[in-house]
């Protein structure tokens, strides 16, 4: 379990490396003469978005990762490729952020779509393998094993919703994701 969550938390820490990397180089700036740093972070504001957004998605799922780490009393082969797809596919994720102002639109609000709903199943599989196989530790409720199964399902099942929005629109795609809330309290009744 160790070695397990050392490795995510490297991964996760080369996501922000590569984030940090996505700020704008005085080269690339179009200014003319001596670049003044305020200047160029607003040429490239875009990438100052793209970079909080990033961000803010690594501190999440590192969270989620290292709470979900702390309730296993050990891994397996299996256990631990699951771990390995979902952190895979949030590198993704990072990269469509990325990328997002040089691709169509509805390209990139699908692109996400996708690699959350891969995310979060990819996930949801690692718990509920976890789960059925005695990886939990024992000291974990059945109201905790409850609200992890509601978070790790949900998720997915919320981008799933909001894939045939990306094609529709920002704001439309953007409104599709509160399909959480219902998605989430349906998840909960049913277990």
């Amino acid at each position: 379990m160790r070695r397990l969550m050392t490795f995510t938390d490297c991964l996760y820490a080369l996501g922000v490396v590569l984030i940090i990397q996505w700020l704008p180089l005085p080269s690339e700036s179009h200014a003319t003469g001596g670049i003044w740093l305020l200047d160029l972070f607003a040429e490239y504001s875009q990438n100052l978005l793209a970079v909080f957004i990033g961000v803010v998605f690594i501190v999440l799922y590192w969270i989620r990762s290292n709470h979900l780490l702390n309730e296993l009393q050990r891994s397996n082969g299996v256990h631990v490729a699951f771990c390995m797809a979902q952190v895979f596919f949030i590198l993704m994720l990072l990269y469509i952020v990325r990328v997002s102002g040089e691709i169509e639109p509805a390209s990139a609000r699908a692109g996400e779509s996708i690699v959350l709903i891969l995310t979060g199943l990819f996930g949801a599989l690692g718990w509920r393998y976890a789960g059925t196989k005695g990886l939990v530790r024992k000291g974990v409720s059945k109201e905790d094993m409850q609200k992890i199964y509601i978070e790790a399902y949900a998720e997915p099942l919320a981008a799933l919703v909001t894939l045939p929005f990306a094609f529709v629109g920002e704001l439309v795609w953007n409104l599709a994701w509160l399909a959480y809330i219902p998605i989430a309290r349906f998840v909960r009744a049913r277990h």
